[in-house]
Formats: structure tokens, sequence, C-alpha cells
């Protein structure tokens, strides 16, 4: 089977019949709206945005069910569960990065800004996060700040969560070539980390 044929979403399953009613918007990027999930506040469906052209829930999707085959733990991932028809359209079912009361976990910046951690902390999490990627040879394919939350553990400390941007901006030969060859998305984790800590350190230099 050549990469494309195992890179494209052919057998993604068709979702339910039932038709779950969306009400309660967790956030928007670019391409998707996330909602909590009407039955299971645990979860929440990701929903294209009518105007956007490309597929990545399908690629969510796709990369969710290798990791899964691979036996991959998710400490710094969320599951992907599969897909559900909404009122707002197609959606796919992930796992809501929440803290313990239940609330949406903040963005690292959000973490940093309220007070939730410091820049110490900030700099441990991105570094102990962006290790096991590259230990896992995980797929970090789009930086975006904003995809990375911090969750607050029960038993105390946070981690960092990786949301989105995972697997392929788009399927192809880059996507298959990243899942087939470690150091290239090796590669790209490093660039994101540097970049990250970047940030991190213009937030502290800031008046």
């Amino acid at each position: 089977m050549g990469f494309l044929e195992s890179a494209m979403p052919w057998d993604a399953p068709d979702a339910p019949e039932f038709v779950l009613v969306l009400a309660e918007k967790i956030g928007s990027g670019n391409d998707r709206e996330c909602w909590r999930h009407p039955a299971n506040p645990a979860l929440c469906v990701k929903v294209a945005k009518p105007e956007q052209e490309r597929v990545q829930n399908e690629i969510d999707y796709h990369y969710g069910r290798l990791l899964a085959r691979r036996g991959i733990a998710t400490p710094h991932l969320t599951r992907v569960h599969g897909w559900v028809r909404t009122n707002r359209g197609r959606g796919l079912v992930v796992d809501l990065v929440c803290q313990p009361d239940g609330s949406p976990a903040p963005t690292l910046f959000e973490a940093l800004r309220d007070g939730l951690i410091d820049r110490r902390q900030a700099v441990e999490l991105v570094n102990e996060a962006f290790d096991w990627l590259v230990e896992n040879d995980i797929i970090l394919a789009d930086f975006g700040p904003d995809n990375f939350l911090v969750r607050r553990l029960s038993k105390g400390g946070f981690r960092l969560v990786f949301v989105d941007g995972l697997g392929a901006r788009h399927f192809g030969m880059r996507y298959w070539a990243r899942r087939t060859f470690g150091f290239l998305a090796h590669r790209k984790s490093d660039e994101f980390r540097r970049r990250t800590l970047a940030l991190l350190e213009s937030c502290s230099t800031s008046p």
C-alpha cells in the first residue's frame, strides 16, 4: 500500500444517525470550532467551519488511530474517540482537557499570565512535553501556542497537553515521511520548542 492510500481517510466510519445538539462552545481556531460534548462533559466535539477546505478532523482521526495502534500512552495528548453527527455538521470526538473541577484547562500563556504557573515552571513543562514528543516520534506539524494547554493534576503539579496541530496540515508525502522517518518529526518538534521558549523569554523581558 502506498503512502497516499495509507494516509487518506477512506476508513473513517460514518457518524451515528442521531444528532447531538451543541450548545457550549469551548474555543475556536482557524479551521474548527470546539464544543463541549452535550452527553459527556469530559469530551469535546471538533466541527469544521463551513468556509474551511482543510480536512483537519480527518487528519486527526487518522493520526489518532495510528498512535492507538502503536500503543502510545497519552500523558501529553488527547485521545480521539470517533465521529458524531451534530446540528453543526459532522464532528470528531476527543478528550476535553479539564482541570480537576471540570473547567477547561487554560493555554500555556494564559496559565502564565494568570499566575497559575511561573516562568520557570512553564519552561520545565515545555521541555518535558517536547522531550516526550521526540522520544515517541510524535509529529507536531503546526505551531500554535494556543494549542498547548496546562492541566493541573489531581495529585499535584501540572502537565502540558497538545490539543491541535498534530500529524499534518495536509495528507501527502510530508505526512508519510514524518511518520516513516522519526528524525524529520524530531526536527519539527525541536523547531517548535525553540519558538515556544523564545516566546516565554520575551514574556519575561516585556514591561
